[in-house]
């Protein structure tokens, strides 16, 4: 992900609504572009002490879970939102209290 020219984010709790990434940029967001989007081989997970969920590789879930599970649970669904800006990454940084790591993991588009 490159915040310096704009660019694309895989979103798997509340920012993956269009209306609600829209009211937290305080923007229109005509810039935008929304899919549905699968990222395989992860979980989502409840953030102890905390109001957000978060993901982990699924051989991490399986590992504290001590158990396999089935391949529909081993999956995030989300939002690939195309078109942030830098100034909408900074937004988002703020939004998400600087927790969000910015990787570059493969997903599918639904």
């Amino acid at each position: 992900m490159n915040k310096d020219s704009g660019d694309n984010a895989f979103f798997y709790g509340t920012l993956m609504y269009p209306k609600i990434i829209k009211r937290v940029l305080n923007n229109t967001g005509n810039h935008l572009s929304v899919c549905p989007a699968i990222l395989l081989d992860y979980t989502r997970h409840q953030v102890k002490h905390a109001d957000y969920p978060g993901v982990i590789p699924y051989s991490q879930t399986r590992r504290l879970l001590d158990r396999e599970l089935p391949e529909s649970e081993r999956c995030v669904r989300g939002s690939l939102v195309y078109g942030l800006t830098k100034e909408d990454f900074s937004v988002l940084d703020i939004f998400e209290g600087g927790v969000r790591p910015l990787e570059l993991i493969p997903i599918l588009l639904t």
